[in-house]
């Protein structure tokens, strides 16, 4: 369980590295356009939302709650889908689309758009992963593997007016002694 700790870690990282990637990709994309293209701005805002989804993967790896999990895997679903939309509006750079409804390929191809779209493939392999591990640590939250121990006391119910406080787990002796002292208990008040 806690090998998903730490690939949470990893991918959070990755997604954050894939995040500064891109908008690098978008800032110098855009800087060399003369008019805002979808598919140089794109880089920018995806790049925003693959950051988000590594921060609350590194707050979900820190504080293993359900809902934290729950928030990450969901994250990386909505990344997912803003990642395939990038994928398509970076499509769109490689081509001349004709006012007849054909598109040719660009003479000029921008290698930043392949670079781009390469960082997109990759994330988009991150975020599947991502949502693979975070399904399965809320499985493992669900069942409460993550719970601290409460520490070195548990407290014992002997019957409704005798509860005591005991040092170590018990035994099965001591469980045995426990029902012997209830079954006592139980026949001094029935008898009284």
């Amino acid at each position: 369980m806690y090998i998903f700790i730490g690939l949470t870690y990893v991918l959070s990282s990755l997604h954050i590295a894939l995040a500064l990637i891109n908008i690098i990709v978008g800032i110098i994309s855009q800087s060399r356009e003369s008019v805002w293209m979808a598919y140089s701005i794109s880089p920018l805002w995806s790049g925003f939302f693959f950051a988000l989804c590594g921060a609350i993967g590194m707050i979900c790896a820190r504080q293993k709650g359900l809902y934290v999990i729950l928030c990450y895997v969901a994250t990386s679903v909505v990344t997912l889908v803003v990642d395939c939309v990038n994928i398509q509006l970076l499509r769109l750079g490689l081509v001349n689309i004709m006012t007849d409804g054909q598109a040719y390929m660009k003479e000029q191809k921008d290698r930043l758009l392949f670079v781009g779209l390469i960082i997109s493939l990759i994330e988009c392999l991150t975020c599947l992963l991502s949502i693979s591990v975070g399904i399965r640590l809320s499985f493992d939250a669900a069942n409460s593997k993550f719970r601290k121990k409460e520490g070195a006391f548990f407290v014992q119910v002997l019957s409704e007016k005798d509860i005591v406080v005991v040092s170590k787990p018990p035994s099965s002796s001591s469980r045995q002694s426990g029902s012997i002292r209830e079954s006592f208990q139980s026949f001094a008040r029935s008898s009284t």
